[in-house]
Order: C-alpha cells, then structure tokens, then sequence
C-alpha cells in the first residue's frame, strides 16, 4: 500500500493535516498538491472543526517542487501553478484560524504555502527559502503578495530578487512571527497554540480573521491571475531551462 502524501488527523475542533512525504523533504508533485487539497476540503467543510493546524514529518517543512514530477510545457506549468494557488487560497478563505509549524527548510511553495497560513510557528532551526530567481522562474503560490502585505514591500523585494534565505530569528524580528520554538518543543507548542485558539468563541475568531483579511488579501486573487501566466512564460527562457538542468545535474549527482 502506498503512504498517503498527506494525512489528516482530527481531535475534537482540532484538524491537523500533515505533509507526509519525509524522504523527500515533503517536496510538492502533482499527487501531494491533489492529497493537500482533499485534506484542506475535508478540515474546512467539517462544522465540528474550528481550528487546523498544518504541520510536517521530517526534519524539513516542505523543500518545495518536486523535480522528479516536472510538467513538460508552459500549459502545463501552468497548471501546476494553479493547483498550488488552489491550496494557498483555500487556507486563506478558510473562515477557520490556520496554524502553520515549521521546521528546517520551506523552501518556495513550501515557503508560500506557510505564509498563506494565519499565525507562524517556527522552530529555531526553520527557514524560508526563497530560490525562484535562480531558477529563472517567478514566485508562485502567492508568495510575492504574502511577503509584500505580511513584511512589505521592500523587504519582499530583497528577499525576492536576491533569491534569498529568511531565518525564524530573523523572521520574528521582522515581525512575521511572534513565536519561535526549541525544535524538539514545535509540535506541541502549536499543538498548545491550537488549542488555545479553538477555546476563542468561535464567532469573534470567524470574524476577526474575515475582518483583517479585508486589510491584507484584497488584491489577492488579481495578483494570482498574472502570476500563473508570468510563470508559464518564464519556463519558455533559456535562463529557466539553463537552470533547470543545472539543478537535475546536481540532483544526479546526489543519488536523488
């Protein structure tokens, strides 16, 4: 029997969906996206559910794309761009509060996949990772609006353009998260956090979340739109497939 991508875990008001492909840093195919949204589906029309928490087996949150699952065409690029948009606005229309627990490496959609979430939890060893210039490619999943509207503009902006790492030190300093954990303390800390959050009257919670979401996600869907087609065309230059090749080279030379 195949492990499942992702699981699904529910104790009382709590969901907790976890990225379950440890062995490959939890890096996002085609069937993991697919697994994820099932999961964010299920936690979201569930009535008994009142807060998710999304977490991760492994050292590493998520390492991003999958290189051994590449779409072959900028349709299908595309594509694969969308899916990942689909998982990001899920959390964020979610009128439930999302928990994101980081550890190691979220690197690209991993990266945007954390920030699409409601409040951060990151251990002392988490990172983001924020490589798409280097692979001549554009940010995905939202990730150049979450940045912009949870950091601002020019720190998103460095962050982007340079292809850079942010820290969860350097992130809490920045104002991104207020908590940062021992890394052998992060699951129970946002399983804490959770449970703290599900103890909130459920309408005042509902409402806040929709409320501040007025403030930040306006644009949201707008800047998505673009965004899938900039990616297609990305992959069409010769920066991309130079790039590409480049990283299957060293993924050779590393047995992966």
């Amino acid at each position: 029997m195949d492990t499942p991508h992702t699981l699904i875990k529910k104790t009382g008001s709590l969901a907790t969906i976890t990225l379950n492909r440890p062995k490959k840093a939890n890096a996002l195919s085609v069937a993991m996206r697919d697994s994820l949204q099932d999961r964010l589906k299920d936690a979201a029309e569930d009535n008994a559910i009142e807060v998710v928490l999304i977490q991760a087996e492994g050292p590493t949150f998520c390492g991003g794309l999958d290189i051994t699952d590449l779409p072959e065409s900028p349709a299908r690029w595309r594509e694969r761009v969308i899916a990942a948009q689909m998982n990001h606005l899920s959390v964020v229309r979610m009128p439930k509060v999302v928990i994101a627990a980081i550890q190691g490496g979220a690197v690209g959609g991993g990266a945007s996949l954390a920030l699409s979430a409601d409040i951060l939890v990151m251990a002392e060893d988490a990172h983001f990772s924020f490589p798409f210039v280097h692979l001549g490619i554009v940010p995905d999943g939202g990730s150049s609006y979450f940045l912009q509207a949870k950091l601002g503009v020019p720190l998103a902006l460095d962050l982007l353009l340079t292809g850079s790492k942010l820290s969860a030190q350097e992130a809490a300093k920045l104002g991104l998260t207020r908590r940062v954990v021992a890394t052998d303390k992060l699951k129970t800390s946002s399983q804490a956090l959770a449970e703290e959050l599900a103890r909130v009257p459920s309408e005042a919670r509902m409402l806040t979340k929709s409320l501040c979401q007025q403030f930040w996600s306006g644009g949201l869907e707008a800047l998505l739109s673009h965004e899938a087609d900039a990616f297609a065309f990305a992959t069409t230059t010769p920066g991309h497939q130079a790039a590409m090749k480049r990283l299957k080279l060293a993924s050779e030379r590393r047995g992966l």
